[in-house]
């Protein structure tokens, strides 16, 4: 009975750490699927009108590149992403649920899912604070086909016309010459970076 049992308490160890990786992998890919949707989105705005709505070209570059409130209203207004958000008669529109404050990656996401009063400087798994999890954006403003911002620290220029990154489920930023071996996630690749300039 004794060796039964302890069978059942190896494979159940076991089993444990195969699930926490499994989660974790579950968790990334969910990360790069929202960073890809929201690039996505961004560059369908510009191509369904040809020009960025005032609110993206006031946000862009502002707070640290966040994706903020005001951004994320207009990808609600324009229906290019999936958003929790109330529109009432005089057309004026709320965010709603987990993205109430911005878009955030899935880490702080499900923190504020699961509580709707946290607000940002609410603790993540990560030891850091919704606010550190919110995704970063740049659009191209000014229309030559290249997105400038500075990303992890690093002035950079991306031939795409918008760009979005995270940190990744750590909350912090790593070097920028890390990409593609760090847990940060962006929407584009080193390929698209131009190259010379800083």
């Amino acid at each position: 009975m004794l060796v039964v049992i302890g069978i059942i308490a190896v494979l159940a160890g076991a089993s444990i750490g195969v699930f926490a990786k499994a989660s974790k992998k579950a968790q990334l890919a969910k990360g790069r699927e929202l960073v890809s949707n929201v690039a996505t989105a961004l560059a369908t705005i510009y191509q369904q009108s040809g020009h960025w709505p005032e609110a993206l070209v006031n946000a862009n570059g502002q707070n640290d590149w966040k994706l903020g409130k005001e951004a994320t209203l207009v990808l609600a207004r324009k229906g290019v992403l999936s958003l929790s958000y109330k529109k009432n008669g005089d057309g004026v529109y709320t965010l709603t649920g987990p993205d109430r404050f911005g878009i955030v990656d899935p880490w702080a996401y499900a923190v504020l899912k699961r509580d709707e009063t946290l607000g940002k400087s609410a603790s993540v798994p990560s030891g850091k604070t919704v606010d550190d999890h919110f995704l970063r954006f740049a659009i191209d403003v000014d229309g030559r086909g290249f997105t400038e911002a500075t990303v992890c620290g690093k002035k950079i220029s991306v031939r795409a016309p918008a760009i979005v990154w995270s940190t990744g489920p750590d909350g912090e930023f790593d070097d920028f010459d890390k990409i593609g071996r760090s847990d940060d996630i962006f929407s584009f690749r080193i390929g698209q970076v131009k190259q010379g300039g800083e």
